[in-house]
C-alpha cells in the first residue's frame, strides 16, 4: 500500500484517481487500515463481494486500469510495486491524449 500512496501523491492535480477497493471487509478494519498507514487515496468498500463479481475477480490484488472513457486498459494480478520508474512511465504515456481524444487508442 505505501507504493500505491506514492503513486497518488506523484500524479496528485493530474487527471488521474485511485481508487481502492477493499473485498470483503469490514468498515472499521479498513479504517484502521488506512489510518495506520496514512493512506489519501479513496478507499471504497465491496463488504458482500457484488462490485468484484462485476470484474470478475477471483483472487487479489488485482489492480485495473481504467482510462477516462470508462475503457479497461489494463490489469495486474499480484503484488507490485506502483511507484517503479516503468509503472511511472506507462502511467505518464496513458495520461498523454491521443490525436482523437481517448485514452483507449494509445494502449491499443
Amino acid at each position: 500500500m505505501p507504493s500505491l500512496e506514492n503513486l497518488h501523491q506523484r500524479f496528485k492535480g493530474k487527471p488521474f484517481a485511485l481508487l481502492a477497493i477493499d473485498l470483503q471487509e469490514k468498515r472499521e478494519t479498513v479504517l484502521r487500515y488506512v489510518r495506520k498507514h496514512g493512506l489519501t487515496y479513496t478507499n471504497l468498500l465491496d463488504e458482500n463481494g457484488q462490485v468484484s463479481a462485476l470484474y470478475g475477480v477471483s483472487s487479489t490484488p488485482v489492480k485495473f486500469l481504467i482510462d477516462t472513457e470508462g475503457y479497461m486498459v489494463g490489469a495486474a494480478l499480484g503484488y507490485r510495486d506502483w511507484d517503479k520508474d516503468e509503472i511511472i512511465s506507462l502511467i505518464e504515456l496513458l495520461l498523454k491524449p491521443s490525436l482523437n481524444g481517448s485514452i483507449a487508442d494509445v494502449a491499443s
